[in-house]
């Protein structure tokens, strides 16, 4: 039988602002699989992490950002020679029957098995504001593609970083994550575990999304606000730019019809149309400003 996958979970925050995503996975995944990756943290803080996690491996990132931990974790992963890799969020809290799900998942997928992802679903630490509809709820982290597996071509549709688990050969084999996305420190940025899954579907490895591997996302107060909502569609926007993942005559276009239909619809007092025509515009602004950035850092 191959061995289980290793669970990695990359934090900058104190151990009692994780506590509730790691202790859902104490309770389900042996400790020997589960390892956190402090990234950019002082020692005082790292050793406040390892007092607080008796029986967990906790391994340090120098460089910040979530690509450098994701990369050290993937490379302790190599090390211990394990098939997979999952990387839970440290504000997800994994679903009951997550870890048999997920063992189950990677030692029946075949050798061609390259990313598998599930539901991230929302916590909501506060009421959900009647503004916050389903077409910006992607802002939030959160993904439910049905009760159906489904097979995924990345270019169009992927599965989140909140809740993933890659094949840990041909993820090294295809260079990891690259630092110039993911966040890093107060920087957000997105789409390293895209890129990764794009990068494993072109050399022939599926992408999966699997039902059964459900978290819930917490989300607290900070994220349910329109300037948080806008800023992290233009981040997301900056990252799609970076990648050329759309034309910018394509992101001018979309962005000349929702900027001025933003207006429009907060002179109508539609809060709920102005919202949504606001983070369109501020993702193809993000689109423009990240058109004409590309290089791998260190």
């Amino acid at each position: 039988m191959a061995p289980a996958p290793v669970v990695a979970v990359c934090p900058n925050r104190s151990p009692a602002a994780v506590a509730e995503a790691l202790n859902s996975l104490r309770a389900q995944v042996p400790g020997d699989q589960i390892i956190l990756v402090a990234s950019g943290l002082s020692e005082l803080q790292v050793a406040d992490h390892e007092r607080a996690l008796a029986g967990i491996r906790v391994l340090t990132e120098p460089r910040t950002g979530l690509s450098h931990a994701r990369n050290r974790a993937l490379g302790y992963a190599s090390e211990r020679q394990v098939p997979a890799i999952a990387y839970v969020d440290d504000d997800a809290v994994i679903g009951s029957g997550w870890w048999e799900a997920l063992v189950a998942r990677w030692s029946r997928g075949g050798e061609r098995l390259g990313v598998v992802g599930g539901p991230i679903r929302p916590r909501w630490s506060v009421p959900r504001p009647a503004w916050v509809s389903e077409p910006i709820m992607p802002a939030l982290t959160l993904l439910d593609l049905g009760p159906s597996e489904r097979e995924l071509d990345p270019e169009v549709t992927t599965v989140f970083g909140a809740n993933i688990s890659f094949a840990v050969g041909p993820l090294a084999d295809a260079g990891g994550f690259d630092p110039a996305f993911g966040h890093t420190g107060k920087r957000v940025h997105f789409s390293e575990e895209d890129q990764a899954q794009r990068a494993l579907a072109a050399r022939g490895y599926r992408v999966l999304y699997a039902p059964e591997l459900a978290v819930e996302h917490v989300i607290p107060a900070a994220r349910l606000t329109r300037r948080s909502f806008v800023r992290r569609r233009f981040a997301y926007g900056r990252a799609l730019g970076h990648r050329r993942g759309r034309k910018r005559s394509t992101a001018l276009r979309q962005l000349s019809s929702s900027g001025p239909g933003a207006v429009v619809a907060l002179a109508r007092g539609d809060q709920t149309l102005f919202m949504e025509r606001a983070v369109r515009a501020a993702e193809n602004a993000g689109v423009l400003a990240g058109t004409g950035r590309r290089s791998r850092t260190a």
